[in-house]
């Protein structure tokens, strides 16, 4: 059986209205627990489409949808954006 993790997501720019999480703080983000290792699959189970072209963070270092997770991980989820 696969050992069971815990990681902190954090969405901004709207994403989290996609999801319709109720009383959203992004400062705090939502814990999940999942024994799956890999970011796609996560964002996958909570509903999440079109993550193809957001931006990732893990500890300030961008990853990718195939990155894997580990325990206490906070990933924080951005639409790109542009401008000057």
């Amino acid at each position: 059986m696969a050992k069971e993790i815990t990681i902190n997501l954090k969405f901004y720019s709207g994403i989290h209205k996609a999801l319709s999480l109720e009383n959203y703080d992004p400062a705090k983000g939502v814990d999940i627990t999942t024994t799956n290792r890999r970011l796609r699959s996560v964002l996958k189970d909570l509903g999440l489409t079109g993550t193809s072209s957001f931006a990732y963070f893990r500890s300030g270092e961008r990853i990718g949808l195939w990155s894997k997770l580990y325990d206490g991980d906070q990933i924080s989820c951005l639409k790109p954006s542009a401008g000057g």
